[in-house]
């Protein structure tokens, strides 16, 4: 009796500390549910959403290391010699759908370690997008170019006194895209003078307007531009061609000024020519040329003489994806009607893009 007992009183403590056991055993929490990042591909490539918006993001730039060098002075005075740079760049591109239309907006960050922006990321293009407005700091025309280096739309052969091309501005365009057909009205307000603009200050009028139209072909991009600026009382007009050609691609930039402004003002008129070869998948070559005709603005801001031409070469290749080298060579003869100059030039450039 004795030994049954305490058998069955073993056993009922074993079952009361089973018991407690497992009252007290841990149990491990469900995890939280996750908001994965989703690819948003309305915009084309490289969006996604922002984590619990509608609105997609877009986040790209590059890392350009690159030696520049020039192999006497000429006009403008400046040294012969080279020099180094590195350059950093981020952009950032947020879009979404709304009932007026796309919205869209872009910020540019960009430093240079041996430029005027050296210290610290200075505001590159960076605005607002509505529809087919646009408004904010962003580039006009004369920044797109042709593909090589040769060609100069928004610079000069030399300093010849005027403006300069002020191609990145505080402004607004009205766009309108047929697809094949497109045209844009745009009002700038020119950022060469820093502060309120006031008649005491004599920039008041620091304001321009320009228009583009746009027409496209098959293989054939043409356009025209027109603009005038109210301070100098002047307007430029140019063109720009391109055709898919042979194995290349074909470029026309002509341009004629007519007297100082700051949209174009590097001669009365201007032709240039380059014609991009892709020899292969990675590599190409794009020679160039250009002439200019009066590069020289007398005090009144009016073309009285002299000339200049360009040539030059540059080379591109595709290292691999995202990684590209571009080197460029250019020889370019200035005659101002007074002095005379020559000079080589180029740059070496390894560009890392994201």
């Amino acid at each position: 009796m004795n030994i049954k007992s305490l058998l069955l009183g073993s056993a009922a403590a074993l079952a009361a500390v089973s018991g407690a056991q497992a009252a007290d055993a841990i149990v491990a929490a469900e995890p939280e549910p996750m908001e994965y990042v989703r690819v948003c591909d309305a915009f084309g490539t490289g969006y996604f959403y922002i984590p619990g918006t509608e609105t997609c993001l877009k986040i790209g730039g590059y890392v350009r290391v690159q030696v520049d060098g020039r192999s006497s002075d000429d006009l403008s005075g400046d040294d012969a010699g080279y020099r180094t740079n590195t350059r950093a760049q981020l952009r950032l591109e947020a879009k979404s759908d709304t009932e007026f239309g796309a919205l869209g907006s872009r910020i540019t960050l960009r430093a240079n370690n041996n430029a005027n922006d050296t210290s610290d990321f200075a505001l590159n293009e960076t605005y607002i997008e509505l529809g087919g407005f646009r408004v904010g700091y962003f580039y006009n025309y004369f920044d797109t170019g042709l593909p090589g280096e040769t060609v100069l739309a928004d610079d000069r052969p030399y300093n010849n006194g005027g403006e300069g091309a002020d191609t990145l501005n505080n402004s607004i365009r009205y766009t309108y895209d047929g697809g094949a057909f497109s045209v844009y009205g745009q009002v700038d307000a020119f950022n060469s003078q820093a502060g309120y603009k006031t008649d005491d200050a004599g920039n008041a009028d620091e304001i321009g307007i320009n228009g583009v139209i746009t027409g496209k072909f098959g293989g054939v991009t043409a356009d025209f531009f027109a603009g005038y600026d109210f301070d100098n009382e002047n307007a430029a007009l140019a063109s720009t061609l391109t055709a898919e050609l042979g194995p290349g691609s074909l470029g026309i930039f002509a341009a004629y000024s007519f007297g100082q402004n700051r949209y174009f003002d590097a001669s009365e008129w201007t032709i240039g020519a380059e014609y991009a070869i892709k020899l292969t998948d990675k590599f190409s070559l794009t020679p160039g040329a250009q002439y200019w005709d009066k590069v020289s603005l007398d005090s009144d801001g009016d073309f009285d003489g002299g000339d200049a031409w360009r040539v030059g070469l540059t080379a591109d290749y595709a290292i691999t994806t995202n990684l590209a080298a571009k080197a460029t060579i250019n020889y370019t003869d200035v005659d101002n009607g007074t002095d005379s100059a020559d000079k080589w030039d180029g740059f070496l450039r390894l560009q890392r893009s994201f």
